[in-house]
């Protein structure tokens, strides 16, 4: 009887079927794999174990309303809004080898050993033991994946609401800035209207002063009249109040 595989593993294996009969993969057929399939690297015989565990895997998390996602041409599995890249493939161990000479290379050595890992940079991983399957992981690796993401989506709430209050702030100070900058023109406009109307009070004074020794002096001419129009009129220019 056929596995009844979740239609993205289902997806994953046809694609991987077409894959091995190629002889040579480019780069650029490997990232688009990458982008929209299960990233599974393993040969053909330790395929089925793959695909099962990926299956289980699935349906574990759709069972627990969580997801597979593709970010950024890679496959992740999304919590809590947390985004966890995954990978499983077969293990390669390197193996030192020393010439002749004495010279050293590395090379790598096939096993027939499943590893899941977690993260882009640093790396957490689980892989197949004596004692043990990474089929037995399942649960600790599930349970890992939750525990990291509910403690990243804890934290960026906290970081979203500290994000909030400092906006909050920001707008506060801005508000209080800008009565400030208003208070403060007020002020500059009410000294210098003040002084506007204390230097026009003076020029009066002064013109006053002006015209009555002019009609002492000389009471019959009219010489100084525009002069006096002019400086009259200057005076209510700069007098707020005129």
């Amino acid at each position: 009887m056929a596995i009844k595989y979740h239609p993205l593993v289902q997806k994953t294996k046809v694609k991987l079927e077409r894959l091995d009969k190629q002889k040579n993969v480019s780069w650029e057929e490997w990232r688009k794999f990458n982008g929209e399939f299960l990233p599974i690297h393993t040969e053909p015989k330790l395929r089925i174990r793959a695909l099962k565990f990926m299956d289980t895997l699935i349906k574990k998390l759709e069972e627990n309303n969580h997801s597979i996602k593709f970010e950024y041409q890679r496959c992740h599995i999304e919590m809590y809004g947390q985004l966890t890249e995954i990978n499983l493939r077969q293990k390669f161990f390197r193996k030192r080898i020393k010439d002749a000479s004495g010279y050293g290379t590395d090379t790598y050595e096939k096993s027939d050993k499943l590893e899941f890992q977690v993260g882009s940079y640093a790396r957490k991983g689980w892989i197949d033991k004596k004692t043990k399957s990474l089929e037995d992981y399942l649960n600790v690796i599930y349970y890992y994946i939750e525990k990291d993401s509910a403690r990243w989506a804890e934290w960026r709430r906290i970081q979203k609401i500290e994000e909030e209050k400092r906006e909050a702030q920001r707008k506060v100070d801005e508000e209080i800035a800008r009565q400030k900058a208003i208070e403060k023109e007020k002020f500059d406009k009410l000294l210098s209207d003040a002084e506007n109307h204390n230097k026009a009070n003076i020029i009066r004074f002064y013109l006053k002063a002006y015209e009555d020794k002019l009609l002492t002096s000389h009471p019959s001419e009219n010489e100084f009249k525009d002069y006096l129009d002019w400086a009259y009129n200057k005076a209510d220019e700069i007098d707020p109040l005129a």
